[in-house]
Order: structure tokens, then C-alpha cells, then sequence
């Protein structure tokens, strides 16, 4: 079991525009954890795929989903890929895309992520 926790470049305030805190299965590459977007938190679940670990994986990748568990429900998904050892990345480039039942909007952010 493996413990990420890795977040955006941190604004003069102190704020990030994106942060994960997930728990991984080494084992299988399931995930799980929280994604937190412009200060809003998302339950997620997702899975990654370790390069190296069958033949054609040249890179380490993952997709997630989740939401804010609300009645005025938000989603939020997300793919990656990642640097460094998977157990431990150096860092993550990530594309997030959240859409919301409460107001029709749609947002994406895309950026890197590095150890917090």
C-alpha cells in the first residue's frame, strides 16, 4: 500500500489549486483517496497502470472519478501520468475536468502536481 499526497504549484496565500491525498493498492493499482479542487474536496476512485509492469506500458498512467457526495451532485474525473517510482512519484501531470448538477457548469485545470 502505497500513500500519495501531492499538490499544485502553492499561491502567496498558501492555496493550491489542486491537491490528491490517495491510498493506493500496489498490488493491483486500485485507488482511493481525496481530490481537492479550488478548495472543494471530491471522494474518488480510480486505478493506475505501472510502466514497465506488463510489455507495451512504456509510462506510468491512472484515471479516477468521483464526486462531492451532495445532493446538488458534482462530478470530477481525472487522467494522469506519472514521474518517478510509483510507490512515491516525483511528480504528476494530471487533466481535471469537474461538471456540476447544480449550475451547468463545467470546469479543467491541467497542470503538475509534486510531493507536499
Amino acid at each position: 500500500m502505497s500513500h500519495w499526497v501531492l499538490g499544485s504549484e502553492e499561491h502567496p496565500d498558501g492555496t493550491r489549486d489542486v491537491t490528491i491525498n490517495f491510498n493506493n493498492d500496489d498490488s493491483n493499482g486500485q485507488m482511493q483517496g481525496v481530490l481537492t479542487l479550488e478548495g472543494k474536496d471530491y471522494a474518488i476512485n480510480g486505478s493506475w497502470a505501472a510502466s514497465g509492469s506488463l510489455p507495451g506500458r512504456n509510462a506510468s498512467a491512472f484515471g479516477l472519478w468521483g464526486s462531492n457526495q451532495s445532493d446538488a451532485t458534482v462530478y470530477i474525473s481525472a487522467v494522469g501520468t506519472m514521474q518517478g517510482p510509483g510507490r512515491a512519484p516525483e511528480s504528476v501531470t494530471i487533466n481535471v475536468n469537474r461538471a456540476s448538477s447544480a449550475d451547468d457548469l463545467q470546469f479543467a485545470w491541467d497542470g503538475v502536481l509534486k510531493p507536499m
